[in-house]
């Protein structure tokens, strides 16, 4: 009776296992079956590095050969990058993003966690690509920078709305505004306090309304513009302290808009937070 018993177990334990090859349940519900029916302690799951070392342990040929083609392919283009023709290396960029985009894309519903860390390489990964083209051809001091900024924009933003990523939407956003403060930096000169101010405060009142527009339509865009909107409010001190604008009561004003904000905000909680929250 035993070994019957033993020979159901194993047999359960290897349904588990198929199942988390096959991805059909989350690997922790996948753990907490396989410690129900494993008497051994050092056969159960231990947390990450467990499961990652009994992954590496039962892979197959074919994916080892697999692991090893991409990483010898990975460190070829990696090294070889800087010889590569102009054309190929924007397109290896632009394969490496979508790579990125699509396997968050893949893990939204199932490992939003996972889906968040693919995003984040995948900006980290677009800017430095670009600053290492930028600086392989020359193009740091022109319009470059600025280019790749309002590249990033664009890709963040797109991807951001469609995968329902607020912090990526919102990282777009942050870049049109260094985007916006690098084209008054280079066209503007000597500003006046009165200038600066409407430089900024009218894209706050119109990222506020467009806030609420949108937030039927797109569920966290509302947040996002929200946010940027906020941003954008105290963009003018901003402004004036980074480029060296002086101005003799930018502490007080400071204080004055923050003060500002948290009555309007306080006074119409009831309307933005439904568009908000």
């Amino acid at each position: 009776m035993s070994m019957l018993d033993e020979e159901k177990k194993k047999l359960i334990v290897n349904e588990i296992e198929a199942w988390r090859r096959g991805k059909m349940l989350p690997d922790h519900y996948c753990d907490f079956l396989q410690n129900l029916y494993l008497d051994d302690l050092t056969d159960r799951p231990k947390g990450l590095v467990g499961a990652a070392m009994h992954r590496i342990e039962g892979a197959s040929g074919r994916s080892w050969f697999l692991v090893f083609g991409i990483f010898v392919s990975l460190c070829l283009i990696v090294l070889h990058f800087s010889v590569f023709p102009l054309l190929l290396q924007i397109a290896l960029i632009g394969l490496g993003t979508c790579g990125f985009v699509v396997g968050s894309a893949w893990w939204r519903e199932r490992l939003p966690k996972r889906a968040y860390l693919l995003a984040f390489l995948g900006v980290l990964y677009l800017v430095s690509t670009g600053i290492s083209l930028l600086e392989l051809h020359g193009w740091t001091g022109g319009s470059g920078p600025l280019l790749l900024i309002g590249i990033c924009a664009l890709v963040w933003i797109a991807c951001g709305i469609t995968l329902r990523l607020g912090l990526l939407h919102w990282a777009g956003w942050m870049a049109v505004i260094a985007l916006y403060a690098g084209l008054l930096w280079r066209h503007t000169s000597d500003p006046s306090w009165g200038e600066i101010q409407l430089y900024w405060l009218p894209a706050s009142l119109l990222f506020g309304w467009l806030s609420w527009f949108a937030h039927a339509k797109i569920k966290t865009a509302g947040g996002v513009l929200f946010a940027t909107a906020l941003v954008l409010w105290f963009m003018p001190e901003l402004y004036s302290a980074l480029l060296g604008v002086k101005g003799a009561f930018m502490i007080a004003e400071w204080a004055v808009k923050a003060l500002l904000l948290g009555v309007l905000l306080y006074r119409f909680r009831k309307k933005w937070m439904e568009w908000v929250v």
